[in-house]
């Protein structure tokens, strides 16, 4: 029976993303870099079989997707057993596959506590369960591409060389050895020959250049990870730290549907000005004040005909009679 559990995007018990990453790797024998790599599903589905064993035939999951139809189909694949185990969590596969970290970073945190939540701890394989492959395909820990065989050649057949020839080669061997000049330093010592090594040497360079220009792409990459996260929840604290500010100058209480509106907000949010903010906070507090006055102008000019009506008749009436009398 599945045990399904509930995240709220307050939970003090979450975990970063480094321990996400090693989990699963921990747990898939993969060597996944990023937690956007988890968009194409695939890592889902055999942590899925690894609760479940043989709800999700892995022969069918792509586990190097090639399009997005092949993630397409791992999150059907997924979906479907879900909806057979009784997992209830919602799963927004277009939101997912576009690869956002915080979309992918949610999700997984939820998984790893349904996980906890449902392993039993039974001893699982997951290399030998998708039948070798790696994950991904390109990662460090990928098996190398077999290499091509070496097409045989006959060996060229020597034709026996005359014998004037080989005098002519002795003589010209003798005249290169007299006339090549020895390279010399300015004290007259023969300088020492360049080493051969020194290719050897500076292939070994290129190699260490490319491992360490990987090593700085991928700390620039977490650089960039690192930032758009803390610009993301700075942004936040900032709308909320403004609209607490104004509804403080005016004497009012804060609009709580509005600060929680922000918090939970998952999407990237441009920062706004203070002004637009602030702007948009006191038209929500003033809407309800201006109603308020509207009312008694409705009400003041019903009164006063009915009063004048009847006072101006006698009096018409009055000024006709002393008409009369003159």
């Amino acid at each position: 029976m599945v045990n399904n559990v509930y995240v709220s995007a307050v939970t003090q018990d979450n975990i970063s993303r480094h321990e996400l990453l090693a989990w699963v790797n921990g747990n898939l024998s993969s060597n996944l870099s990023k937690l956007e790599e988890m968009a194409s599903g695939a890592a889902y589905c055999q942590l899925t079989d690894i609760l479940f064993r043989n709800k999700i035939i892995l022969k069918k999951v792509k586990f190097n997707p090639r399009s997005e139809l092949d993630s397409l189909n791992n999150w059907k694949l997924l979906t479907t057993a879900w909806k057979e185990i009784g997992v209830d969590k919602p799963v927004n596969v277009e939101k997912l596959m576009k690869a956002k970290f915080q979309d992918n970073f949610e999700f997984l945190q939820w998984f790893y506590k349904f996980f906890n939540a449902n392993c039993d701890g039974a001893p699982y394989d997951p290399v030998e369960a998708r039948g070798g492959e790696a994950l991904p395909a390109s990662g460090k820990g990928g098996a190398a591409p077999a290499a091509r065989p070496a097409v045989a050649r006959a060996p060229l057949a020597q034709r026996p060389a005359p014998a004037t020839t080989q005098p002519a080669a002795a003589a010209t061997a003798a005249v290169v050895k007299k006339t090549t000049p020895l390279p010399s330093t300015k004290n007259g010592a023969a300088a020492p020959a360049p080493a051969k090594a020194a290719a050897g040497d500076k292939g070994g360079e290129t190699a260490e250049v490319k491992e360490l220009k990987a090593l700085l792409t991928e700390q620039q990459e977490v650089a960039v990870t690192i930032e758009n996260e803390r610009d993301f929840y700075f942004n936040k604290l900032r709308r909320v730290e403004v609209m607490c500010t104004s509804a403080k100058e005016k004497g009012v209480q804060v609009d709580i549907d509005k600060v929680l509106s922000v918090l939970y907000a998952t999407e990237d949010v441009p920062p706004e000005d203070e002004e637009s903010i602030v702007d948009e906070h006191n038209e929500n507090i003033q809407a309800e004040p201006e109603q308020e006055v509207e009312e008694p102008k409705a009400v003041e000019p019903e009164h006063p005909p009915a009063a004048s009506s009847p006072v101006q008749k006698p009096v018409a009436a009055t000024a006709d009679d002393d008409e009369e009398t003159f």
